[in-house]
């Protein structure tokens, strides 16, 4: 049995606790707030229907290690009827290639948006491309920025992502430039309440673990830039940033106490 016809079945089995249609919303939401601890779920899953989410959330991340930078979720959410009121049609993942490998690249930061984003195939195909074109370093400049009228959307479109990049990083940190994805009317420009802003960090709650703190201090005392620390030790330039504001602050304080 495929990896899309595991999810589909498991789906449909959650269907039968919460309603035709409802589970795989409130499984997104679940994973969403697991993931990143923002947003709490409007419905917490009952016992039946975490134990299905516990397999299915295996089976998409199996998927997801099969075939990096395919929108999975989208397929699923195809596959089962679409997208509540709203319909849905994925980009095929061909196009999305097709369309990553026409954007090329460039030797600074290079900002990439993507407008009604949905589960985020396209912007998955483009870091995926990124990464094979240039790998980390090349990966490291990427500004992205994500909208969509669907907060439920943008929930999909971070876990692909943010998955997409612990897939690739190959057990070590693997870190766009920036990541905004906006629950945002994209005509109106009217915000919904699902708003992620990494800044540099696939996880919102993301910090610097204490030998990387060690390695910053050393190399912001050498003088070294800033977003050369980031790219070299694979670490968000905003907590490298933030590094450097601290010891800015303590610096002060410790030369009246030598006077």
């Amino acid at each position: 049995m495929s990896h899309l016809q595991q999810a589909v079945k498991l789906v449909q089995e959650g269907d039968r606790y919460s309603g035709y249609g409802r589970f795989f919303s409130e499984f997104i939401d679940d994973w969403a707030y697991r993931q990143t601890g923002l947003y709490d779920p409007s419905k917490p899953l009952s016992e039946a229907q975490s134990k299905i989410a516990h397999q299915l959330s295996h089976v998409i991340r199996s998927a997801w290690e099969t075939c990096p930078g395919e929108d999975f979720i989208g397929h699923v959410m195809e596959e089962c009827g679409g997208s509540g009121h709203l319909s849905f049609f994925r980009t095929p993942p061909a196009l999305s290639t097709l369309m990553a490998k026409m954007m090329g690249g460039s030797s600074g930061l290079e900002d990439f948006a993507d407008i009604c984003c949905g589960s985020g195939s396209l912007t998955l195909a483009h870091i995926h491309q990124t990464f094979l074109d240039g790998g980390a370093k090349a990966v490291a400049r990427l500004n992205i920025m994500g909208e969509d009228l669907s907060g439920n959307k943008i929930k999909v479109a971070m876990l692909q992502i943010v998955n997409l990049l612990d897939i690739l990083g190959g057990g070590k940190p693997l870190y766009v430039h920036s990541l905004r994805l906006s629950e945002v009317n994209s005509l109106s420009r009217e915000l919904g309440v699902v708003q992620y802003d990494f800044s540099g960090a696939n996880n919102p709650r993301c910090k610097l673990n204490e030998k990387q703190k060690a390695l910053v201090h050393q190399a912001l005392l050498a003088d070294i830039d800033i977003d050369v620390i980031s790219e070299r030790l694979r670490v968000p330039v905003n907590l490298v940033r933030k590094q450097a504001m601290h010891q800015q602050q303590r610096i002060p304080s410790t030369l009246s106490l030598m006077t």
